[in-house]
């Protein structure tokens, strides 16, 4: 008797191991709580260490209008993280010598303007000069209209490069829709149906696939962008998706996205040690340690793959609001985890200011000649969109300073010394001039 009492005080003895997982998924829940109160985060998060899950837990609604909480099974647009199976699936093409890296443009789509000098390699890496869909002067009328990829290639023929191949670095989502088309003629395949037989499948990734707004995919939440007004968020505008083919176009769960940094943790497809750069993530170094990563951020979702290969940690973080809190959030989890210093976020506390204000703030600023900041006013409120995106509201903090949900940033309206607005200052410190109303 007195063994079994033993033995059974001992069971209740939680392990290192899972004391140590409560004590991040709590330390997770105290952070992520002020981003979910003011509707700036709702999606779902994995942090794992050395092949074990920390964390994997759901925060706020996958549909906020029928009250359907997210959880590690709801599925999420992941945007651009889609580029890392383009650029992968291109690899595993490489693999087979079916393509080279430095073949031509001109092999595959011979009929591109300037293909002979663009190639592959420059495609992976945004060195190409290809101008982006979203910085095209037309995408703006053309985004809500019906479209096709031929369309927007079409469209896109009859630009000219941004600069020659491989003389700069610009990132184009261009770019990697047409390594899209390349993994088509080379494979005799449509890219969804190579990318499930030669990646989803071998890694039984089965919730992960082309994101279309008329099939019905089971748990797939609602996107939505940020709003004022008691709900705090709206459903995302409609907009043509065929301009996300190879750049954006995937759906995935945190469950399966973990599965893919398995395999190329233990490069099981491929060694991304073998390759001349991470083709389709960005190399980083935080917290002193290498990692490469991802993210994306399409109207109504985000999302970023953080992975410390070398520490064998991996942070997960998928969204349905649209926010750039996201850039703070997957930095500080990390930090969670690595134990490094963080700042706790802090509810934002808004200010009444007179609408008649807002008239002076109304016009465009020039980033640069491709990407204009336009603001308005409906007499109540305050928004700005860039070129090509969409008006969100501006957050009053004061008569001068405002808070931008879209990318997290202050915007402070400045004034020449005659008291006329003459430039907005981005993040309180980059300055947009005024170029009119």
């Amino acid at each position: 008797m007195k063994y079994l009492v033993v033995v059974t005080l001992l069971c209740l003895i939680p392990s290192g191991a899972a004391s140590q997982n409560r004590s991040v998924e709590a330390e997770v829940d105290r952070y992520l709580a002020p981003y979910i109160q003011m509707k700036d985060f709702s999606g779902t998060v994995l942090i794992a260490k050395d092949g074990k899950i920390l964390v994997r837990k759901g925060y706020g609604m996958a549909n906020y209008e029928l009250g359907i909480p997210n959880n590690p099974q709801t599925k999420f647009h992941i945007a651009s993280l889609s580029k890392t199976f383009t650029a992968a699936a291109i690899v595993l093409l490489q693999k087979q010598g079916l393509v080279s890296f430095d073949d031509p443009l001109s092999k595959f789509l011979p009929d591109f303007p300037n293909s002979d000098k663009i190639k592959i390699s420059h495609l992976l890496t945004h060195s190409s000069g290809v101008p982006d869909f979203y910085a095209l002067p037309e995408y703006e009328e053309l985004k809500t209209k019906p479209m096709t990829l031929s369309d927007w290639i079409a469209l896109l023929k009859t630009k000219p490069l941004d600069f020659e191949p491989g003389k700069q670095s610009s990132y184009s989502n261009s770019g990697y829709a047409l390594l899209g088309l390349i993994i088509e003629k080379v494979s005799s395949k449509s890219y969804e149906q190579f990318l499930r037989e030669r990646i989803f499948a071998p890694l039984k990734m089965e919730h992960t696939g082309i994101w279309d707004d008329s099939r019905i995919i089971t748990n797939r939440a609602s996107g939505y962008d940020p709003w004022i007004d008691e709900a705090g968020l709206i459903n995302t505008p409609f907009y043509d998706k065929s301009v996300l083919f190879g750049s954006g176009s995937l759906y995935s769960t945190v469950d399966d996205l973990f599965a893919w940094y398995e395999s190329i943790h233990a490069a099981r497809l491929f060694g991304m040690d073998s390759l001349p750069g991470p083709y389709g993530w960005g190399q980083r170094k935080r917290f002193k340690r290498d990692l490469i990563e991802q993210g994306g951020n399409d109207p109504g979702f985000v999302s970023n793959l953080s992975a410390y290969l070398k520490d064998d940690v991996c942070i997960i973080v998928l969204g349905n609001v649209r926010t750039g809190a996201i850039d703070k959030i997957k930095d500080d989890l990390g930090a969670i985890v690595f134990k490094e210093k963080y700042e706790l976020p802090v509810a934002r506390k808004t200010v009444a200011v007179d609408p008649k204000t807002f008239r002076d703030y109304v016009g465009q600023y020039e980033v640069s000649p491709k990407l204009i900041m336009t603001v308005r006013t409906d007499g109540q409120y305050l928004y700005l969109k860039g070129t090509g995106g969409y008006f969100l509201p501006l957050e009053p903090l004061s008569e001068t300073r405002y808070f931008y949900r879209q990318f997290y940033v202050p915007i402070v309206f400045d004034r020449d010394k005659e008291g006329r607005v003459n430039q907005l200052l981005w993040a309180g410190q980059y300055p947009f001039k005024k170029i009119g109303k």
